[in-house]
């Protein structure tokens, strides 16, 4: 019995070590977090004064294309109220950034949870950048274009997608309004979300079938550019998975899309104490190259599209 006490000791001691080490690294974790957490706050609120001040050119035009519908199809009105909304902090584009956030968990249980939270949160500060988030709005001027048959241009699309632009919902494949669901026999359709299910009447009253869209020609900000620059790795992930599922030569995954898909796990597997001080900053210098704008330009006016993957 004596000669076992040493060892009871050494193992009781060894479980404590380990015990405060993780806690040590779950708080470095929580405080790297935090920090990030904020960032993507603050940058959240910056946005939405911003647009509800209306200093975003491309939600002027939402309300601008809006009104114009409901004067010329009164048949359209309810969509296109609806879709007003998204020029405002009420709508969707702007709501699921904030529950994005909301989401994202701040006591890690592992350091893979703890790189997965600290990267979206990343993404969530990309998105929230108020020149991309004007930018994004294009799919919504674009939406509403496509309800004036022709009377009302489709803007910051390249010129070979303009026709179909004009014919199409730019607002298929962006996750804040929808997402694909698999039925019974394996095929997979777009189910719009609460109200913007009237989408299936307005746009010709049919399924939007991923097979069939996906095997022609569709632009869209959001799928073109804002999944890669900010969208969500699950979102990454899905649409990956159904570009393999149903291989086209539309929708094949962009090389961006395939490096986030490849890395995810290699950037959770390296996540380091001190990886990052300023998660906000960090996200900023990553993302310079997909065209951030200083919070002192003015959004009232017209701004130039920048585009690329």
């Amino acid at each position: 019995m004596h000669t076992n006490k040493p060892r009871i000791l050494t193992h009781s001691f060894g479980l404590l070590l380990i015990v405060i080490l993780l806690s040590a690294c779950g708080n470095r974790f929580e405080a790297q977090l935090g920090e990030a957490h904020k960032g993507a706050q603050s940058s959240l609120a910056y946005l939405k004064s911003q647009l509800d001040a209306g200093k975003l050119s491309n939600a002027l035009l939402i309300d601008k294309y809006a009104t114009t519908i409901i004067q010329q199809k009164p048949d359209y009105t309810d969509i296109a109220t609806l879709l007003k909304k998204e020029a405002t902090s009420q709508g969707k584009a702007y709501t699921a950034l904030t529950q994005r956030l909301a989401a994202v968990s701040l006591t890690p249980t592992s350091t893979e949870a703890a790189a997965n939270g600290l990267q979206e949160l990343q993404l969530i500060n990309a998105a929230t950048d108020v020149y991309e988030f004007n930018n994004s709005l294009a799919d919504v001027v674009n939406t509403l274009a496509a309800l004036s048959d022709g009377q009302l241009a489709v803007i910051n699309v390249p010129a070979s997608q303009r026709t179909s632009a004009q014919q199409t919902n730019a607002l298929v494949g962006n996750p804040a309004y929808g997402g694909w669901t698999q039925n019974s026999s394996g095929q997979s359709f777009w189910a719009w979300y609460g109200m913007y299910s009237m989408f299936n009447n307005v746009f010709g009253g049919n399924r939007y079938n991923y097979s069939s869209w996906s095997s022609r020609p569709h632009y869209s900000y959001y799928g073109n550019y804002g999944r890669d620059r900010w969208g969500s790795n699950t979102d990454i992930a899905k649409n990956k998975n159904l570009s393999q599922r149903h291989p086209s030569r539309y929708n094949k995954p962009s090389a961006a899309t395939n490096a986030r898909y490849a890395t995810t796990a290699k950037r959770s597997s390296s996540y380091g104490g001190a990886q990052s001080k300023s998660s906000s900053k960090s996200s900023s210098s990553r993302y310079s190259s997909y065209g951030s704008s200083s919070r002192r330009s003015s959004y009232s006016g017209s701004r130039s599209f920048r585009s690329g993957k």
